[in-house]
């Protein structure tokens, strides 16, 4: 498989049409992330599939086998949708990397389809890291989020000062509060 360099995004579904195409453990995990993301999500079994279901969809991810996964990306091309095939980023849209997650952060891992295996890997152990911080990884996340809305847009940029207490030296912590004046964040 060639590499494919990809833009790294965030995609924000909630409230839109969603189809996962396929059946099992792929399928499933990919409903579950979607919903998750607040996306409205129809699964449609192999055998259910029609092309006339994908109208009106945002996005279709297929995860049948590669011959419908193809048959779906056309399908869902001349919908207007954005598609994702299993296996075939040359025929996908975009891509699912490796996800690390605690609370709000997520760390997405990607290997331009290069090697998944290692970026599986990767996943694992950025997730042991966001785990060490523990307690005090979500306390200063939640104190970040607390300091932004109440600051006005123009002054956000001080809050690396707030989140410069990260230290990693094996695992993720968190040190003691900054000294100085909070109001001049």
């Amino acid at each position: 498989m060639k590499r494919r360099p990809a833009l790294p995004v965030s995609l924000y579904v909630a409230d839109r049409s969603v189809i996962v195409v396929g059946d099992g453990p792929g399928a499933e995990e990919r409903a579950v992330r979607l919903t998750a993301a607040g996306a409205r999500v129809e699964r449609i079994a192999c055998a259910d599939y029609l092309p006339d279901r994908l109208g009106g969809a945002f996005a279709v991810f297929a995860q049948a086998d590669p011959q419908l996964n193809a048959r779906v990306v056309s399908d869902g091309r001349a919908a207007g949708c954005l598609v994702y095939a299993h296996d075939l980023p040359d025929l996908s849209d975009m891509a699912m990397p490796a996800l690390a997650r605690r609370g709000p952060i997520t760390i997405a891992i990607s290997t331009d389809a290069a090697a998944p295996a290692l970026a599986r890997r990767l996943r694992q152990l950025c997730q042991s890291l966001l785990d060490s911080g523990g307690e005090a990884l979500d306390a200063l996340v939640a104190e970040l989020e607390r300091q932004r809305a109440a600051l006005p847009s123009g002054a956000r940029s001080g809050l690396y000062r707030i989140a410069s207490r990260l230290g990693l030296c094996g695992r993720l912590e968190v040190a003691d509060e900054p000294a100085g004046d909070p109001a001049e964040l």
